[in-house]
Parts: C-alpha cells; structure tokens; sequence
C-alpha cells in the first residue's frame, strides 16, 4: 500500500506510491490536497478543447508537477514518479495490455508459491553500458533489506528468507544477505519466501526491486547524487528544490507499452498543488496528477474539458488510521462512533463536488475482495453515534486528528465540524510537513488520528490490507495486530485461486472491523491535468508522468 502526497505517486502503500505502479506500498505521508487557493483566470473557458499550452513546444520535452525527492534511487522513495521512470523491473504492466507482464525478466515461475525461479532476458545493460546480471538484483535487494541502511523499500522483503537477521530486533545485522536470495548465475535466481505469496510477481514490479549496477556501492553518495539505472529514461540533473531533469533512454529494451513519448522530462518542484496549477494556467507545465476536487471544475472553464484526465480505475482511498498505541482511543465503540458522525455522503457533494463516493470498505470497489456494506458503521447516524460514545465512556482530551500541512484544509474542517457537532467533543487538526509526519508515524509519536490518501502499488487487496497484519507493509501507523487476522492474511497470501483468495481477504477485513483500526472515508475520482502536448496514460489505476504520449 502506498500513502501518497498531492505531488508525488500515488501506492499500503503507496505512492501509494503504488495497479502494479512501481512505488512500493505504503509510506507515511499524507494525502491529496484540497485547500485550493482563488486563482486568476488566464486562459480561455467553457470550450472542450484544450487551451493549456504547456512547455513543450515540437522539441519533445514535457514538465510535471513533484515534490522534492527524499531521493532519487528508487529503493530510497519507494512511491518515486522519477525512480519509475529511470527503472526497468523484472515485471512490470504494459499500458497497452494493462497486464503485467516480464519486463527485464523472461521468466517468474513457482509451483508453491515460496520457491521462485527468475530468468533474466539476455543483453540488458544499465545507462552506463554496464551489465545487468542477476547480481544486480540480488547486490541492490539485500542492500534495501538491510534494515541499518533506512531505505524506504525495506518493507518489500519482509517475506523473503533471511529478512529478520538484516533487521534484528536489538542490536546490529550479523550478516548483510538476504539468505533466500542465491544467485545461480548472470542470468538466474532464485528466490526463497518465508511463507507462500501468490502476489510475489506483482511486488517484483515495484520500485524497492529495482536492480543497482556495481557503481552504486562503490560510491554510495555519488550514486545517491547522479543514480544509474536501466529503465526508458536516464538521469540528467537535480537542481534541488527547484526541477529533475530526466532524458529518453534510446537503448532500453522494454517495447512501446512500458515507456513514453517525451525526449525529455522535467520534474518541477513544488510545495503544493496552487502554484503548479497557476504554472499549467500560464503555460509553464504540461502534467499534475491528484488534482484536488475544487479545482477540477476552475480547471475545465479555464484550461477546457480536454485538459482533465479522469483514471478509470480507481485505486485510492482517504481514511483516518487510528493508532492502536493511544490509550485514549483504544475502545472500538468510539472509533464506531467517530465514523457514524461524519456524513460522508454530504461532504462528497459539497466538499468534494461529486468527484468522490463514500467509502463502506477497506479497499476501493476495483477489488474482487470488495462487498458493499462490510463497514457496518460507515453510515452517518448521529444518534447511534452518541450512544456509542456513551457506552465507550467518552473520551479522555480532545480527538487530534494529523494530516500534511498542505493538504485538504476544506475537507479536514469539514470532517472535524462533524464529529465537533455530532458527538459534542473537541476536535483539534495538527498538520505538519509531510516529512515530519513520516518520521513521527514511523517512531510511533502520533497523537491521534492521522487522516491520508491509500492507493495500491500493484492490484491486489493485500495492498490496503497487511497494514493491519501484524508487522505488515504499512503497520507501523496503527500498529495494529490481531492474531485471527494474520491467520487469514496468511491463508490469503498463499491463496494462488484469486476467487478464493478474494474471499479470504474479506474474511480478513471482516475481523479487522470488529475493532476498526481505520475508518474509510473516501474513495476519490483520480484526476489528472494535461496540456496540450501532454498525453497523459494510466497503468491499473496509477496515472505515471513517464508513460504519457506527446502530442506537438
């Protein structure tokens, strides 16, 4: 799973972060910005065409809108835009199928679903001209697992062999290799799990799998600074705080399904969505993905109906996680309760302007594991509601809810006046910077609710859901743990039926609701912009900048 920020992928996870979108799961971020600023008009409104011109004038280059880069080595920001374009992984989705498919491997095989056989196509070669071996996988997986190294895809490899002795509970790593990792030679390996994952070619399609060529440990920071790697498009510059610039790779070797059109791509670099938009407005960029509700309507009077791209596949959801760590808000009977005084319904229409649906689950209805109506207190009843605060004993100080300081300010005040107006509690808003927050969540500081944006890395249940197993992607926020549910979870993992296994996935989120560590609010139309030359391409759900067509 993939928790996202307004300028950054989407991916339990995600990027949230990110269908088979190559950001890893979930990280501790927030979400999808809703606080839009008034913007003067600058361009022509109310036709369907589009009047954005964007920067892209016949010389083949498209900007996009990012935040500034934790890092730019896709195992280091696991939902990474820039990291997907710059790497080719084993398997990956083709746009053109919307399957996933090898990319860099020629093969993923298993008969049990813990024994992987991997086979590498021949002649792959990173941006340098060096070799890509099956090492390269291997060397760049136990680096990323090693838990001493604080890279942000280390939760990829929870399932593989020899994870826990890179990770130890007290005290340092006695070795540096993931034992189920063996190498049989360039073009072979083998993979080892601790338990049976039937998603495992799925997570091979993610950013914290990328492989590393032999410079990135020879100098570690200068890799960090100018990375090399062997997808369709290669590091140019980082003018930090200011743009990325990253150039086609004329000899990658993945077909026209896995790449884009653009010579160039420049990742500009903003705080939040109002100045980039006000930039698309002027002419000064051609793509924004998560584009938030109240703009959407600004954006086709001033940019033209042809310039908003709706993802058909929606694979994001707004919840608030509840940390299991907080006394004050331990009792399910008043997390029930907080959920039933928020009418959700309401605040879709108004708020949201119709570019989102009320949410009664823990994953969107995309899913084969979806039922309407699991979420039996997703309903708005303030009456209800007051009776179960009543019955928890109220409750000790006020609700905090955390959340980004950029985003969704409308919405946030929207939901706190609810639940102030419903239950007659104090509810205070703390935001703070998306990397404060992270921190914080991964420390286990939180003092509340934090409120964020869920999307998938790849197209499975598992995305949204092992937040909630006990030490699963994305557990650190709740830190939940409920031994039935692992029990499922794990039933569901090694589940290669995906009827059957989608059955066991709800079974899973069935149990997790009788204690309602999360509460689903929102599952968000995601919407792009697009200027004109900009031809804007989603893969299961995740809108990716590097895929999109260029048309000047």
């Amino acid at each position: 799973m993939h928790l996202t920020t307004q300028e950054e992928t989407m991916n339990p996870r995600t990027s949230l972060s990110a269908g088979a979108a190559k950001g890893a799961r979930l990280r501790n971020a927030a979400v999808v910005g809703v606080a839009v600023a008034a913007l003067a008009l600058t361009a022509c409104g109310g036709s369907g065409s589009n009047t954005s011109k964007g920067t892209g004038s016949g010389d083949g280059t498209l900007s996009f809108q990012t935040s500034e880069p934790k890092a730019i080595v896709p195992q280091r920001d696991a939902g990474s835009q820039i990291g997907m374009a710059m790497c080719a992984n084993l398997m990956e989705v083709n746009s053109d199928s919307q399957e996933l498919e090898p990319l860099a491997a020629k093969s993923v095989e298993s008969k049990d679903s813990v024994h992987w056989d991997i086979e590498l196509q021949d002649g792959w070669t990173f941006h340098d001209g060096t070799p890509v071996t099956a090492a390269s996988f291997a060397d760049a997986w136990n680096a990323t697992a090693l838990g001493s190294n604080a890279w942000l895809g280390n939760f990829a490899f929870v399932n593989v062999k020899g994870y826990e002795d890179l990770n130890p509970a007290k005290g340092e790593a006695k070795t540096k290799e993931l034992s189920g990792v063996e190498v049989v030679d360039d073009t072979h390996l083998k993979v080892t799990l601790t338990d049976p994952m039937a998603d495992f070619p799925k997570l091979l399609s993610t950013n914290p799998t990328c492989p590393m060529p032999e410079s990135a440990f020879k100098d570690p920071e200068g890799y960090a600074a100018e990375p090399v790697s062997n997808g369709p498009y290669k590091f140019v510059s980082w003018d930090h705080n200011k743009e990325v610039v990253l150039e086609k790779w004329d000899d990658f070797k993945g077909g026209d399904g896995f790449t884009g059109e653009a010579k160039k791509l420049v990742g500009k670099i903003y705080t939040a969505v109002d100045p980039a938009y006000t930039d698309m407005t002027a002419g000064n960029l051609d793509m924004i993905r998560n584009v938030p509700a109240p703009m959407v309507d600004k954006a086709k009077k001033q940019l033209g109906e042809d310039a908003v791209y709706e993802v058909k596949t929606q694979s994001k959801m707004q919840s608030l996680n509840i940390p299991d760590y907080l006394p004050q808000l331990k009792d399910p009977d008043l997390r029930k309760a907080i959920s039933l005084s928020i009418d959700r319904e309401a605040i879709a229409k108004s708020i949201l302007k119709g570019y989102a649906t009320a949410s009664d689950s823990l994953v969107p209805d995309s899913l084969d594991s979806y039922q309407e109506g699991t979420c039996e207190d997703c309903g708005f009843d303030p009456e209800k509601a007051k009776e179960l605060l009543k019955k928890a004993g109220g409750i000790d100080g006020p609700l905090v809810i955390e959340a980004r300081s950029t985003d969704n300010q409308q919405l946030l005040q929207a939901i706190q006046k609810m639940i102030k107006d419903n239950l007659g509690i104090e509810v205070k808003l703390k935001q703070s910077l998306g990397t404060t927050l992270s921190e914080r969540t991964n420390n286990r500081e939180l003092e509340g609710a934090q409120f964020g944006l869920w999307g998938w890395s790849y197209q499975s249940p598992d995305q949204f859901l092992s937040q909630y197993q006990t030490g699963g992607d994305g557990n650190q926020t709740t830190a939940y743990s409920n031994p039935a549910v692992d029990k499922k979870m794990k039933a569901a993992h090694a589940e290669q039926d995906p009827k059957k296994a989608a059955t066991l996935y709800h079974d899973a989120e069935a149990l997790i609701f009788e204690d309602m560590p999360s509460i689903p609010l929102f599952v968000p139309t995601d919407l792009g912009l697009q200027s004109k030359c900009a031809v804007l391409n989603d893969v299961q759900g995740d809108l990716q900048f590097y895929r999109a067509g260029y048309d000047c």
